[in-house]
């Protein structure tokens, strides 16, 4: 092998080990422009994140929203018990009213690492506060220009496109976010209620996925947005969620939404282990005979449950 591609690849290999979307957002960021060469080394070797996150004076939104996605709860659980208070409360404040949706994003996904009781509340007023507007005010019947956003479309919690530099990150608060970024917020908020395995989320989740139509909840008419609630219910390792996935599939018995009933079907399946049929009648019976949760699949079985169903809804 060529001496000079040996070189290239050791150069860029931190880099690819850090991820390719933790690295594109390291390079787009408004500090890569300001230090360079200084960004690229804490790429490489980041920073501490509970340094990062109680720095004085405050770092940057783009710092803290990397710092978010590295903090583990093992991380959180090493600091006195004062750093603790002080995460939490910014934890709190970044998820639910932080001016960036970056930074949101983060701090929501870091609240979905941490097994707190508190956790499932502040990810409920997440959810419903993921229009970035403050508390009480009434948003603009129409969308002032300024306040765009590239629209490629979102996928269950795919992000929006970010281009150029974040003019959300020099705002002082909140001034509401584009209907793109706010779907990605309730979509994060929802997969990282999924991970508690809390009952209270599971009532939450039912109710976005659309089980119990009655119990409407805000922003639960997004397609992306119910799509994120049925893989949510389908971690939930609870009676609860086999009951409101059924209800799902019961409910769109005649929906023409394929992937929302092919959603609903694998999660009975990987909460039950039974290779029943889409068919409300038969998981009524599993229901009726009383649930049984199946243990937690290896991923490899994961992986080839999901090709064999993926074969059997083409057929």
């Amino acid at each position: 092998m060529p001496r000079w591609t040996i070189l290239g690849i050791g150069g860029i290999w931190p880099l690819l080990s850090a991820g390719c979307a933790h690295t594109w957002d390291a390079l787009t960021s408004q500090r890569f422009r300001d230090a360079p060469f200084a960004t690229l080394r804490h790429l490489i070797q980041p920073e501490d994140s509970v340094a990062v996150l109680l720095a004085d004076p405050p770092r940057s939104g783009d710092e803290r929203a990397s710092a978010w996605q590295r903090l583990s709860a093992e991380r959180f659980h090493q600091c006195a018990p004062e750093q603790q208070v002080q995460l939490w409360h910014m934890l709190q404040h970044d998820a639910t009213r932080e001016a960036s949706p970056w930074v949101r994003l983060s701090a929501i996904q870091a609240l979905g690492r941490l097994p707190d009781p508190r956790t499932v509340g502040v990810l409920i007023t997440a959810y419903h506060q993921a229009d970035g507007y403050p508390e009480g005010y009434l948003p603009p019947t129409t969308a002032s220009p300024h306040n765009s956003a590239v629209n490629t479309g979102t996928s269950a919690g795919r992000l929006p496109t970010r281009v150029g530099h974040d003019p959300l990150l020099a705002l002082s608060g909140p001034r509401g976010f584009p209907p793109e970024w706010s779907n990605a917020i309730r979509c994060r908020a929802l997969e990282a209620l999924g991970q508690t395995q809390s009952v209270e989320a599971v009532r939450f989740l039912a109710a976005v996925a659309g089980a119990y139509p009655d119990n409407a909840v805000p922003g639960a008419d997004e397609r992306d947005v119910r799509l994120a609630a049925i893989r949510a219910l389908s971690r939930c390792r609870q009676p609860e969620a086999v009951e409101a996935l059924f209800q799902v599939l019961k409910n769109n018995t005649h929906s023409t939404d394929t992937a929302l009933l092919h959603r609903t079907h694998e999660g009975l399946v990987r909460l039950t282990g039974r290779d029943l049929p889409p068919d409300p009648q038969s998981w009524q019976e599993v229901l009726q005979a009383g649930v049984t949760l199946a243990p937690e699949p290896a991923w490899w079985e994961e992986a080839a449950d999901k090709v064999v169903q993926a074969v059997r809804w083409l057929r």
